[in-house]
């Protein structure tokens, strides 16, 4: 399990017996065991919060006072203890946490003051995305993504005092260890429609009926899960959940089109099954009070 921060670039740690802080560039350094543990604190009586678990429910986040821990599922003693920084004169830990497909990343951003942000903005400018960097304190970075094979974390580019920059993504390649940029993202980057945006996997993709399977299964889901939404809707708000959801179908569809129109012919059919899966599992996973905003 690898946790990846924003404040510093990246944490990776093995659940238990690892943690490092890393830049973006470098490789990853084994470290000494933690030792210490919610008991060690005093704390093991108390009941912790899980404010987050991981897609496939095999690692959660558990939250005793200030403290969070990543947590295994199946082994509640294999635990480790995210580190806090200090960001505007706060100590505190991260705004959200996006687990990666196969539960070995975890995207944390802070919104605000954050070294991963001025290295997101850095790399962006390096790559010709950017003219310049914002103004102190309109710069911003939002989770727009993982591919599904967890190589590949899209994140947007936000700028206060320049809209027109409201649409601008980079890859970070997990592999890799580097910033990146593709046909698809320069593309992406020039559109200014709002056209639902997806991470390009690395790995080759499944066969056309596996994708089609994936997709329509997911599909099912969603539409379970608009039902639900709209059940525990209050009344006032059903025609809003109904008008966002519309407007989420339209950009999705503009996020197909675009997304297929840079790859060969032969590859459309399974990159629009594989986008629609993408997008659609991403839409399952929105919170339901999170539904009266498009994501």
């Amino acid at each position: 399990m690898r946790l990846f921060f924003s404040f510093v670039a990246i944490v990776t740690c093995a659940i238990s017996y690892d943690f490092s802080v890393l830049a973006a560039d470098e490789e990853p350094v084994a470290e000494s065991p933690s030792q210490e543990s919610p008991s060690a604190t005093g704390k093991a009586e108390e009941k912790p919060e899980v404010p987050y678990s991981s897609p496939s429910g095999a690692v959660r986040l558990e939250r005793t006072g200030e403290d969070i821990w990543v947590v295994s599922a199946k082994d509640s003693a294999q635990r480790a203890k995210l580190p806090k920084v200090q960001i505007l004169g706060d100590w505190g830990c991260p705004d959200e946490f996006d687990f990666s497909p196969d539960d070995e990343w975890i995207f944390a951003p802070y919104h605000v003051g954050d070294d991963f942000q001025e290295l997101v903005w850095s790399h962006a400018a390096k790559l010709k995305l950017v003219k310049a960097n914002c103004n102190e304190g309109c710069a911003m970075i939002f989770f727009a993504g993982w591919s599904g094979d967890s190589s590949r974390l899209l994140v947007g580019l936000r700028c206060g005092d320049k809209p027109n920059l409201e649409h601008c993504y980079i890859y970070f390649n997990t592999r890799a260890k580097k910033f990146e940029i593709t046909d698809y993202l320069r593309k992406l980057n020039k559109t200014k429609s709002e056209a639902l945006a997806c991470a390009e996997p690395v790995d080759p993709l499944p066969n056309e009926a596996e994708l089609k399977t994936r997709f329509d299964s997911s599909d099912r889901r969603l539409n379970e899960k608009y039902t639900q939404v709209l059940a525990h809707s209050e009344k006032d708000r059903i025609p809003v959940v109904r008008e966002t959801q519309r407007d989420w179908i339209k950009h999705r569809d503009e996020g197909a089109k675009l997304y297929t129109s840079v790859f060969p012919a032969a590859e459309k059919e399974r990159r629009r099954l594989q986008f629609l899966g993408d997008v659609t599992a991403a839409r399952i996973g929105t919170p339901a009070e999170e539904w009266e905003v498009e994501r």
